[in-house]
């Protein structure tokens, strides 16, 4: 059985489908996978993970990242240090 065949598993299942959705890492999702007699690689996993983030208006990890903190790094022009809020420590 391949990832297509527990995709459609979980349309029907809603069972199964929780127990894959308590998992948090590609490899735990294939160890399961293999368990329960489905033959997946890694790259079917992250392919069909990333679609149903997609289909889901879920953010992937890349996608998070990319948000995420809503914090806005800048260069002092003066001391040429980092700094995100406000003004540069070297001006206070």
């Amino acid at each position: 059985m391949n990832i297509n065949q527990i995709i459609e598993k979980f349309k029907s299942d809603t069972v199964f489908a929780m127990k894959y959705s308590a998992l948090t890492s590609v490899d735990a999702i294939i160890e399961q996978a293999k368990a329960d007699g489905f033959d997946v690689t890694k790259e079917d996993v992250e392919a069909a993970v990333g679609q149903f983030g997609k289909q889901s208006g879920e953010l992937s990890e890349t996608d998070l990242a990319a948000v995420a903190g809503g914090k806005e790094t800048k260069i002092c022009d003066s001391c040429g240090r980092e700094f995100s809020t406000g003004t540069c420590v070297c001006w206070r």
